[in-house]
């Protein structure tokens, strides 16, 4: 198994395999997503982007990841421990609920830091549903460390920002 770029062929996979995830969050009391976010003009420019990236295990999409340098404006207010160097942001990460805690989504950060080592970024931030504290341990396990919280419209709960610098 091994990541790589999606197109747009793969679009209604990863809606099925986020359809899923946004299923598995709401049943364990985690709105990180919804059925407005992402949709699939959001993962069409993405892939147009070349930011979408898949990972399948005998031809069926089991993860996903999404990464740029974009960052919403949100963001500006957090104290981020990269200040002046080039950084990216992962927006998504997505493993289909049967293949979660199977190093899955552990290969798709590994993929995104790699990416960011190869081309000079200095750093990577996500941010995560505060009440996914397995995700936040999982992150912090990793070298990722908290630098702040955000409030999204819509959204009932503060999402905790958290950056790895490499």
């Amino acid at each position: 198994m091994q990541v790589e770029k999606a197109n747009a062929g793969n679009i209604l996979e990863v809606m099925y395999l986020l359809q899923h995830c946004i299923e598995d969050f709401n049943k364990n009391s985690v709105y990180q997503w919804n059925s407005a976010y992402p949709d699939y003009f959001k993962l069409l420019r993405e892939v147009e982007n070349k930011t979408l990236y898949i990972i399948k295990n005998k031809g069926v999409c089991i993860g996903t990841i999404t990464f740029d340098e974009q960052q919403e404006s949100v963001f500006d207010k957090i104290e981020w421990k990269n200040k002046n160097d080039k950084f990216i942001v992962i927006h998504r990460i997505a493993v289909f609920p049967t293949w979660q805690k199977k190093g899955i989504g552990r290969k798709l950060i590994e993929f995104a830091e790699k990416y960011a080592t190869e081309n000079g970024y200095k750093s990577i931030r996500l941010d995560v549903a505060s009440s996914s504290e397995h995700l936040i341990k999982l992150y912090e396990s990793i070298g990722y460390a908290f630098t702040g919280e955000v409030l999204y419209p819509k959204q009932k709960e503060p999402f905790k920002c958290l950056e790895k610098v490499i």
